[in-house]
């Protein structure tokens, strides 16, 4: 394996549409992988068509894509993402819609009449945004109301008259019988899949977004105003289904008991498309293949499986594949199957009824789609592909589903980089190497297992968290050739079972590793911790980088710096980086994406601090009678100590740095005790890496006090200082944060 460096990317400010439901990749990191292996106008192929944000990046930077797209409304996303509605076309289709008459009423009177209720703030009626359901009672609990009247947001109990206006609406209702027939037929094997996905609907919600469907399909408008109102009833679709209740990211979403759901007003989610839509991209050109976009870039999408377009690949200049590997996802290929039905008819619907059929869509059949996927597409690509595996929300089945099943496929794995704190993945592979790992003899894979894991560990210094682990091993059983060209396994689709019992039983403490579950991180009981483990080693390399940078550097620049120094597998934590950023620097204030160093971190500064704390210190222990001695540890690390009767009586080491293993390696052994004195902006790295090292935060807890620059300054203006109360004076700003405490006198 090469030691790549994970690509850094910018995490989405804003869930795209059914973000909630489809892989969630980071913004930059395809077109970065690329600029390093292609030129535009290449043709880059994504063979799962599993997301439409990486192939709508690649073609936006030049490269002509090619991705099969199975799924009816995943094609609907990319053809309106490629050329986005402007809000003013999205808010005249809602204008169209809500003047419309149901009845003798406008549709929208209409559909906000469904949710009536008094406001809880000023008692006056107006519609309610969302409702509260117990979901074991069925029984409607509390509502939410966004009043029209007095302006406020507040929460409610459901009134009686809210509960009888709810019950008005039955799934027995003709509108619910009619919802299912425009998907499947009574005697189709795929309706019990379509009925389970209908169920995620209150009654009250199938008629008002039927009401709404009805009212659409009646129009006779261009294509390109009707494709934008079914952008709107397809967010209005997957924003009232209850499964998406769980995943909502406002702040209503965190106040929800685990057995309830929300039922969401129809009307009010519709009109929320116009501010979650994306608005402003450029546009580009999408084709049906085998019609080619321009050379400027563009999308060509197979409406179809993925196997139906491998044989018309052969000779043709794929130069590259992008696989953003997808989950098993039942539920959003029912509702996919429920919303494709409702917007085009059962016709459109029908292509996906064999994956509907699928009665075990779980990771044994995914690592297998996978592995019969790549192995086909093998067949048709020339040697030497290169490809990139993002792992979108990885955890551990993910990890040991994909890279086995690519193994198993055939692919060579190049590198493997995860950031647990993210929940991304990213693999590079190569589609028909000219040579692969061969294994001459049987492997025993426990024990490379065990075997990376532990070297993982070295590697770090320090506790690690279970991906990373998981990760390393996979690297080293593919490292060693695994799995062996004759195994049965793989063709059987056991590969992927037998790997989550090999790891389960060997990176475990039977085999002497030590799990810390609350942080999902491992230590290894016959490891001792590194004097400089890699939170310190990136801490040091994030400083040389802002101080060499002499000014603002951007942060995406600070972040693939710290990844290239530590590649591959050696991946740092975006949330150790993000510590270390915001202790040691500022923002710009005319450039919020740049960072530069804080002037009091600046080196010249911070070699007068130490200066300075060495004199405070040393004149404090000179008055209480104590003899001073002071000894230079190197690295920016002075020792002052308190000598009496010519034994020591306390110790302190002064540091500019949040480098706490280094103190303890200096103080000698059972790693010493006394104090440390640091600048309060340190707090919070140093709260991070004692929470990631439970080992480190032990000791500093048991042995050590830690005392803020700040502190020693106002103590030295005070006065006052005794034999008797030094002690308690020198504890008076506790090392919890960098804000000015009280002194509790």
């Amino acid at each position: 394996m090469n030691d790549l460096p994970y690509l850094h990317g910018e995490t989405l400010t804003k869930i795209p549409p059914l973000g909630s439901y489809l892989p969630q990749v980071q913004k930059g990191v395809v077109t970065s992988w690329l600029s390093g292996n292609l030129s535009p106008p290449d043709w880059v192929l994504c063979p799962f068509g599993s997301s439409p944000l990486p192939a709508l990046e690649m073609a936006r930077a030049g490269f002509r894509v090619l991705i099969p797209v199975h799924n009816p409304i995943l094609r609907f996303l990319i053809k309106k993402q490629a050329a986005p509605p402007s809000r003013e076309a999205l808010n005249s289709a809602l204008v169209t819609l809500a003047s419309s008459y149901k009845g003798t009423d406008r549709l929208k009177p209409h559909l906000l009449s469904l949710y009536e209720t008094d406001c809880p703030q000023c008692g006056r009626k107006t519609s309610g945004a969302s409702f509260i359901w117990n979901r074991s009672s069925q029984e409607l609990v509390s509502k939410i109301c966004r009043c029209g009247h007095c302006g406020e947001k507040t929460a409610g109990e459901a009134a009686p008259a809210d509960k009888e206006k709810a019950r008005e609406f039955s799934s027995r209702s003709p509108t619910y019988a009619r919802a299912l027939t425009r998907v499947t037929s009574p005697s189709d094997p795929i309706r019990v899949q379509v009925e389970k996905a209908l169920a995620s609907y209150p009654p009250r919600s199938v008629y008002a977004l039927f009401t709404a469907l009805n009212k659409v399909a009646g129009f006779n408008l261009p294509d390109e105003e009707l494709s934008n109102l079914e952008v709107l009833l397809l967010h209005a679709f997957s924003r009232c289904s209850q499964p998406l209740v769980s995943t909502l990211q406002d702040e209503d979403a965190d106040s929800l008991e685990e057995d309830t759901y929300r039922e969401e007003n129809v009307w009010f989610a519709m009109e929320d498309a116009l501010e979650n839509w994306p608005d402003g991209a450029q546009s580009i050109q999408v084709t049906s293949w085998p019609e080619s976009p321009p050379e400027g870039g563009g999308i060509a999408i197979y409406p179809g499986r993925v196997k139906d377009l491998i044989p018309q690949l052969i000779g043709f200049p794929i130069r590259a594949v992008v696989m953003v590997y997808p989950r098993p996802a039942p539920d959003f290929w029912s509702l996919s199957a429920l919303w494709t039905g409702w917007l085009w008819g059962q016709e459109a619907a029908a292509p996906l009824r064999g994956i509907l059929t699928s009665r075990d869509m779980d990771w044994p059949w995914m690592t297998q789609a996978a592995l019969v996927t790549l192995r086909e597409l093998s067949d048709a690509l020339p040697d030497q592909t290169p490809a990139l595996g993002l792992m979108p929300g990885i955890e551990t089945s993910s990890l040991l589903s994909w890279t086995s099943g690519s193994l198993s496929a055939g692919l060579t794995l190049e590198n493997l980089a995860v950031d647990p704190d993210h929940h991304q993945g990213q693999s590079r592979w190569t589609i028909n190497p000219l040579s692969k790992p061969v294994s001459s003899q049987e492997i025993d894979h426990r024990a490379v297992i065990r075997g990376a894991g532990m070297a993982a560990l070295q590697s770090a210094g320090e506790p690690a968290h279970t991906l990373s682990l998981y990760s390393a091993g996979m690297a080293g059983l593919a490292g060693a050739g695994y799995p062996p060209a004759d195994s049965r396994m793989a063709e059987a689709g056991d590969y992927f079972p037998r790997l989550v019992i090999d790891f389960e039983e060997n990176i475990a403490y039977r085999q002497g590793f030590l799990h810390y579950s609350n942080i999902e991180s491992w230590w290894h009981q016959e490891m001792a911790l590194d004097p400089t483990p890699r939170s310190d080693q990136v801490e040091m390399k994030l400083v040389q980088s802002l101080v060499e940078g002499g000014g603002a550097v951007e942060e995406k620049q600070l972040y693939q710096m710290i990844y290239d120094a530590f590649p591959g597998l050696e991946t740092p934590r975006a949330g150790l980086i993000e510590a270390c950023l915001v202790s040691y620097g500022k923002r710009e204030t005319a450039q919020l994406t740049a960072w530069s160093l804080k002037p009091n971190d600046q080196p010249a500064s911070r070699i007068q601090d130490l200066q300075e704390m060495e004199g405070i210190i040393s004149a404090i222990g000179t008055g209480l009678g104590y003899q001073t001695a002071t000894q230079n540890m190197g690295g920016n690390l002075t020792l002052v100590t308190w000598d009496e009767n010519g034994k020591a009586a306390e110790r302190f080491f002064i540091s500019a740095s949040g480098l706490l293993s280094k103190v303890i390696n200096n103080s000698g052994k059972d790693n010493g005790n006394g104090w440390i004195i640091l600048p309060g902006s340190r707090a919070e790295l140093i709260h991070y890496k004692m929470r990631y090292n439970p080992i480190l935060g032990d000791i500093i807890q048991k042995k050590w006090k830690l005392i803020k620059y700040r502190l020693l300054r106002r103590l030295r203006e005070e006065g006052g200082i005794t034999k008797e109360n030094y002690q308690e004076r020198l504890c008076l700003d506790p090392f919890t944060s960098d804000s000015p405490q009280l002194p509790l006198i």
